[in-house]
């Protein structure tokens, strides 16, 4: 929650890697509007902030509420019946204005980004109430901003929940959300490994500290690093194909590479590849988790199906000599500290991307890729983290690899991940990637120094 978060010695909220978008609208009458907007911002893997979530530690109210917007990268704003509290005294007293007319304003003074969403109201003798007179001029004020242009209506919280999606979505595409925020992008800054902020330490299971294993990483890893998700990527190629109403019903029933086939064949490879590289894009920049970094500090090979470079910039930060390889035999690097194998490319080099069933098919035919692969691997351990294994290439990873014990991550326990786990022969840990590796590190460094009993 906001009134969590750690802040810096200047006061200033230090933001997580995940794009943050403020939510501001009249308690009374739009709550389970929130909640719903809320919960649609999360599964787009974006960070809501909810004044309600706000718990102030000692400072006004209007100073943690303002604090909130600065360290956020998009302003979401909801206007229904209510105009809203207007405040007597204190910050923004006397004024005649209300909280959520005041942060709107604080936002537009920043230059962030605004979305605007309007409920509709039926117009009769209700609209001559001086409270609707006031909420009416708020809304004709804010159409006269930059944001009107992006200003739409709703009558039905799912509807509402839905042209929220999707406006975040068109947004993304066309690269319009970046445009409006790289102007204020400066001085918000994302946590990253030098934060000293605490991971809860897990139990290493036997067997795996000291011996030399192989991390097998998938998205999971870099989804707290604010990266999108198959599913979001899979609803930003429904956006591209237009599906129209009945698009979550059809993307449901298909897997991400048959979906990326789709877009591939109605619009050709290169767009496939423009809409995937401008996905990574994103708006807050991307720093490398505390898992990447404590990754590449703790294992010499790293078998990945992400397509982002957080673990090479892991390594130029932690000072790791790095050689990474992609199936396409592109090679970048020549450190022999850490190899990373990226087997289904990077957006880095966008013919290098594996995204389709048919790519990922051509990339298994080259068998000099994957038995160099297998000989790094040969008996030793394997861990997964952050991966469904879902994905033909990773399980190639694990059928192929020797005697070695294997153990899979996962963030809570899954009937569906008992059934991978016997399959695959691996064993279990629960915990998130960043405090798994993190303490993975940890146990690491004392297996080194001789201080952990194997």
């Amino acid at each position: 929650m906001a009134g969590d978060r750690l802040r810096s010695s200047d006061g200033r909220v230090p933001v997580s890697s995940r794009l943050r978008v403020f939510i501001s609208s009249t308690m009374n009458d739009l709550g389970d509007a929130r909640r719903a907007v809320s919960a649609r911002l999360s599964s787009l893997n974006l960070e809501p902030v909810n004044a309600e979530n706000m718990h102030p530690d000692g400072s006004a109210s209007w100073d943690v509420i303002r604090a909130e917007i600065e360290a956020s990268h998009l302003f979401v704003l909801l206007s229904g019946d209510s105009y809203g509290w207007i405040p007597p005294t204190g910050p923004g007293g006397g004024e005649g204005r209300s909280v959520t007319h005041m942060e709107a304003l604080y936002a537009k003074t920043i230059g962030l980004p605004i979305l605007p969403f309007f409920k509709k109201i039926p117009y009769g003798s209700s609209n001559t109430t001086v409270e609707a007179i006031a909420r009416d001029s708020f809304r004709r004020e804010v159409g006269d901003w930059e944001a009107g242009r992006f200003r739409q209506e709703f009558e039905w919280i799912d509807e509402l929940e839905r042209k929220v999606g999707d406006a975040l979505l068109d947004l993304f595409h066309r690269s319009v959300l970046k445009e409006m925020a790289e102007k204020r992008l400066t001085g918000i800054r994302t946590l990253t490994g030098a934060s000293g902020r605490k991971f809860d330490r897990m139990p290493i299971p036997t067997g795996f500290v000291g011996l030399d294993p192989v991390l097998l990483a998938g998205a999971g890893i870099s989804v707290s690093a604010g990266l999108p998700t198959a599913n979001v990527m899979i609803e930003l190629f429904g956006a591209r194909l237009s599906l129209g109403i009945d698009g979550d019903r059809i993307l449901a029933r298909h897997r991400f590479a048959d979906v990326a086939s789709a877009v591939e064949r109605r619009f050709g490879r290169a767009e496939l590849e423009r809409t995937v590289v401008q996905a990574f894009d994103m708006v807050q920049g991307v720093a490398p988790t505390l898992g990447h970094l404590a990754a590449v500090s703790s294992f010499r090979h790293i078998v990945t199906t992400n397509h982002d470079d957080l673990f090479e910039r892991a390594s130029v930060a932690r000072g790791v000599p790095y050689t990474v390889r992609s199936s396409n035999g592109e090679v970048r690097g020549d450190g022999e500290q850490l190899t990373i194998f990226q087997v289904d490319g990077s957006v880095g080099s966008p013919s290098s991307l594996i995204v389709t069933e048919e790519d990922a098919a051509h990339a298994r035919l080259d068998s000099l890729y994957w038995s160099s692969i297998a000989q790094v691997i040969g008996n030793r351990p394997v861990i997964v983290v952050g991966h469904s294994l879902r994905d033909e290439n990773a399980r190639r990873v694990l059928v192929e690899r020797g005697s070695g014990a294997g153990l899979y991550v996962s963030i809570a326990s899954d009937p569906m991940d008992e059934i991978l786990r016997d399959r695959f022969g691996l064993a279990e840990c629960v915990g998130t990637a960043d405090d798994f590796l993190q303490s993975y590190e940890y146990a690491h460094r004392q297996a080194e120094s001789g201080a952990l009993t194997l």
